[in-house]
């Protein structure tokens, strides 16, 4: 028999159907929670990402031959330059040579003309030849005054002796009684004067010819610098006629005809290119392990060459300080020009055998403080902390914490920092 459905029947199991649909949403959204949190981390530590292994870059630990070294671009230059002034200013008359061609020394580069200086250099002639001419009048002079010396004392020879003769000839005479006693005495007076006489005339002759012959040693050598000093003023005009120092390349020419230079200005550069060297900017960080003598090495058409540091400039300018290096091989020489651009693969340590990995884009998030380690099996990567050391552009000095054979993913962390273990799929 039939049993009538009650209202409180009815309630009951529109209660039951309402609670099966709560406990089925709530399967569903613990499900879906369970999932959810497998593929995005949580907020607590050992936290898990799935990543792919497209994108990521996966290195081994090898041990070979590690040196620290660093990319440097370098230009080619000459060795030396010579800078050619304008010592007198001028006007540009005339330009033999134009920039960029092989001159010998000497050669003839342009003219100039300044009137100023030429007219001064005649007035300094002019001046200069007055002085020596009055020179030459002093010294004749003193020359005259020594030859009248010695004629005096020629006088005063002549004089001596006809005295002695007076004397001896008295004293026959007055040994005869030819001849008074008073002549006698004054023959002899007269030759006892005589006698000191001519010594003081020889003593003043021998005091003067000696200071004349200062004054004329100190007249000469005053004539000398005059006569130098005239050659200078001479030479003047003879450097209004630019010529290069040195032979080697005009590679700068400042000059066009009719233009005016003023004193010291510069006109050009002469480059010796019999022998090249190479300049290089440096990063400042690097300036307490560069050294004179370190080398370095670039490439030309499949051929290696070495270069060595001769001069290391004290001087920082914008966060970098220079670099010669010296250029030795004569045939990397013959195949480069001025101005060219060369890559250098600066040493910055000696070559050892090294555990190292390949450098890569993980440096930026772990400082190289940790690194994550594929497990041999391929399917996940664990954090590890490491200790890396010395490093270049390709490879990363290993001290601790990895060993060679290991693999590790050594590109960027960005997407996965805080990550603890990776799940790599596919499989490694």
């Amino acid at each position: 028999m039939d049993k009538p459905i009650t209202k409180k029947t009815k309630n009951a199991l529109f209660t039951k159907g309402l609670r099966n649909k709560t406990i089925f949403a709530g399967a569903i959204s613990l499900l879906f929670v369970s999932v959810f949190s497998f593929t995005r981390p949580s907020s607590t530590d050992g936290k898990t990402y799935n990543v792919t292994r497209e994108g990521l870059i996966i290195s081994q630990v090898i041990e070979d031959e590690f040196a620290e070294y660093l990319p440097v671009r370098g230009v080619v230059e000459p060795e030396k330059t010579i800078f050619i002034d304008a010592i007198d200013g001028g006007r540009v008359e005339e330009v033999y040579v134009q920039e960029g061609v092989i001159i010998e020394a000497n050669t003839p580069i342009l003219k100039l003309s300044n009137t100023n200086l030429q007219l001064n250099v005649l007035a300094r002639e002019a001046e200069v030849s007055e002085q020596i001419n009055n020179m030459r009048n002093t010294r004749l002079a003193l020359e005259q005054n020594q030859l009248s010396l010695k004629r005096d004392v020629i006088e005063l020879d002549f004089e001596v002796l006809r005295l002695e003769k007076r004397l001896a000839r008295s004293d026959i005479l007055l040994k005869k009684g030819l001849v008074s006693v008073q002549n006698h005495e004054t023959t002899q007076d007269e030759l006892a004067f005589q006698l000191r006489y001519r010594e003081t005339v020889k003593e003043s002759q021998q005091k003067e010819a000696l200071l004349q012959d200062q004054q004329l040693k100190q007249l000469a050598n005053s004539i000398k610098t005059l006569e130098s000093n005239l050659a200078i003023s001479r030479s003047s005009l003879d450097k209004l006629i630019i010529r290069a120092p040195s032979s080697g390349q005009l590679t700068f020419l400042d000059a066009e005809v009719g233009e005016s230079k003023k004193d010291g200005q510069r006109l050009g550069q002469v480059d010796l290119i019999a022998q090249y060297k190479v300049t290089s900017q440096i990063d400042e960080f690097y300036v307490n392990r560069v050294n004179k003598g370190q080398q370095a090495e670039f490439e030309i058409n499949g051929e290696n060459y070495q270069l060595t540091v001769m001069k290391v400039y004290p001087g920082i300018n914008n966060g970098t300080f220079k670099v010669d290096f010296n250029f030795p091989s004569i045939a990397a020489a013959k195949q480069l020009r001025l101005g060219q651009t060369l890559q250098l693969k600066f040493n910055l340590s000696a070559s050892e055998s090294k555990v190292q990995i390949t450098n890569g884009g993980f440096m930026q998030a772990t400082a190289g403080s940790w690194i994550f380690v594929v497990d041999a099996s391929g399917e996940f990567a664990i954090k590890r902390q490491v200790r890396l050391g010395r490093r270049n552009p390709q490879s990363i000095e290993i001290i601790s914490g990895l060993s060679e054979g290991e693999r590790v993913i050594t590109s960027s962390y960005a997407s996965f920092v805080d990550a603890q273990r990776l799940q790599l799929s596919p499989k490694f």
